[in-house]
């Protein structure tokens, strides 16, 4: 798992993207004592409330659709979900050894 902080973090607001190998991409959101994690970007930016429309909102949206258009989830396809009818194709009356 990689994490990358936004560059605006303190100690009472921090937005952290996080890429995993594994399942979608998310947003660690702390803001207001309390923690969630957001998986859309904008979710992430809507948990700042009114104080979106600040300058600091407006840097964290445009950051949070950056994120996303970078490593979001196209980023983890890696071709494995054809499923080979080869497999699948055992005559049912013979036994398999």
């Amino acid at each position: 798992m990689k994490t990358i902080p936004f560059q605006h973090n303190d100690k009472d607001f921090s937005i952290t993207y996080y890429r995993t190998r594994e399942g979608p991409n998310w947003f660690l959101c702390y803001y207001k004592n309390a923690a969630s994690g957001m998986i859309e970007p904008l979710d992430a930016w809507r948990t700042l409330g009114i104080a979106r429309f600040t300058d600091t909102g407006k840097a964290l949206k445009q950051w949070c659709l950056d994120m996303h258009e970078q490593y979001g989830p196209s980023d983890n396809d890696d071709g494995d979900e054809v499923v080979k009818e080869e497999f699948f194709d055992v005559p049912v009356n013979k036994m398999v050894t």
